[in-house]
């Protein structure tokens, strides 16, 4: 999973493309313990685009998503919004919305 910044995203989604995007903290230790589980979807889902962002260096992009803890996980089809989930979700919860696209 590469770090993205907003400009990235929305470049991808401006293609139509399918993206998950997780928005952590490095402190964050639930975070932390996502990321590699992340990763291993990712391997996975060649059709969705993988990326991380530290919202510590993009304060002004969490906050105009409303984001107000972490990790949050952001499933975008295109500019469409398909899920925002709150925490550390078991991988159930990604693989069924993973699988809709």
């Amino acid at each position: 999973m590469d770090n993205a910044t907003q400009a990235q995203i929305e470049n991808l989604q401006s293609q139509g493309q399918n993206v998950l995007i997780d928005f952590y903290a490095s402190w964050c230790v639930p975070c932390q313990q996502l990321m590699p589980r992340l990763s291993n979807l990712e391997q996975n889902y060649t059709n969705v685009k993988f990326v991380k962002v530290d919202i510590d260096n993009n304060m002004e992009y969490a906050q105009s998503l409303g984001i107000m803890s972490v990790p949050t996980i952001f499933i975008y089809k295109g500019t469409e919004l398909l899920n925002k989930s709150i925490g550390a979700n078991v991988d159930a919860v990604y693989k069924n919305i993973l699988d809709t696209l």
